[in-house]
């Protein structure tokens, strides 16, 4: 009896010396795993965003100039710095583009990128969008680019360094920026339009009914859009918030407009209460919410979205959602329907899905 509890006191303390060894082992894989991938847990992400602080170099784009931009320019931006072997567009990009310079002829298209790389001349999408004589693919750099501006400071300190999301807050920071230094029209890349902007100035669109849609923006270069282009800029310097990805996007412009139109209810915002700022509805460019960016892709329900989008200037397919959704050539799903129309060239780049 005395050796079988002697036997049971050593079994016991040799699985407690196990289970300690087990514990330590773990723990030290773990802190190997963590410093070893620390850029996972950085919510600063500034790695993502490297390239924007690099200098260009004999190969890179020619830079955007001042006196080449015009009041009715149309910009998009394209901020990662995923460029290394040479400037690229996805289909879908140069999709937004192309409607964009097609149905806008007289304005100038500004592809804007931060990246400091050459052109891949074997980008089929860079190549088909340059036979538009009104697209323009330009580097800026974006220290020497807020020289002088509202956001000067907080570039030189590298605050972007410290969003969850740098990517997309640089590109929210560099809409309001230009349309602060130029006016004109901003669009996201994931916008297709289906109409010209012809003679409209000074509007945005309602995302839903809580918020103003950052996606599409124009301020003029009049009192009004001066007003408007100064509160978006100094809003983002004074309140911006690196762990809120929407509050510096369609946050910053829907304050301005609260402070513009004296009221926080978006459905009261009439051009007459907004000093002449138009403030379209949702369908105009958002008839599908982002709770909803399937029916895009949806060929059962076809008719019906092609319907609803009838009357809307141009549509938001919510890239961040849909990026990976598959588009079958010759279907009917309404993503393609649309691009087939308004990006006939960059579209038939697609031989089985775009």
């Amino acid at each position: 009896m005395i050796f079988k509890r002697m036997f049971w006191v050593c079994f016991r303390k040799k699985n407690i010396q196990v289970l300690l060894i087990l514990v330590i082992l773990l723990v030290t894989v773990y802190n190997i795993y963590l410093l070893g991938n620390s850029q996972i847990f950085d919510k600063s992400q500034k790695h993502l965003i490297m390239c924007h602080f690099q200098d260009k170099h004999e190969e890179s784009l020619p830079e955007l100039i001042s006196s080449e931009v015009t009041e009715n320019s149309i910009y998009f931006f394209e901020t990662s710095c995923n460029h290394e072997k040479g400037i690229q567009l996805n289909l879908r990009q140069g999709c937004a583009i192309e409607s964009a310079a097609f149905l806008n002829p007289d304005s100038k298209i500004f592809v804007l990128f931060l990246s400091p790389n050459f052109v891949d001349h074997k980008s089929h999408v860079i190549d088909t969008l340059s036979s538009y004589k009104n697209v323009n693919f330009r580097y800026i750099n974006l220290r020497s680019y807020a020289n002088n501006t509202p956001l000067q400071n907080f570039i030189t300190s590298k605050t972007i360094f410290t969003s969850n999301w740098p990517v997309s807050h640089t590109s929210d920071l560099l809409r309001f920026l230009t349309l602060w230094k130029f006016g004109g029209t901003y669009l996201d890349l994931d916008v297709v339009l289906m109409k010209s902007f012809n003679s409209m100035s000074n509007f945005v669109a309602v995302e839903s009914e809580t918020a103003i849609a950052s996606l599409v923006l124009n301020f003029s270069t009049d009192k009004l859009g001066k007003l408007i282009a100064n509160l978006t800029v100094n809003d983002y310097a004074n309140n911006y918030r690196g762990n809120d990805w929407g509050y510096n996007g369609p946050g910053v412009i829907t304050r301005a407009l609260q402070k513009i139109c004296n009221t926080e209810n978006i459905s009261e915002m009439t051009k007459d209460k907004c000093q002449g700022f138009t403030v379209y509805d949702q369908d105009t460019f958002c008839p599908v919410s982002w709770k909803d960016w399937y029916s895009y892709f949806n060929s059962n329900t076809s008719a019906e979205v092609m319907k609803k989008i009838n009357n809307s200037i141009g549509i938001h397919v919510w890239n961040n959602h849909s990026k990976n959704t598959v588009v079958k050539v010759g279907s009917t799903q309404p993503y393609g329907l649309i691009a087939q129309k308004y990006c006939p060239n960059v579209f038939s780049l697609a031989k089985i899905e775009f």
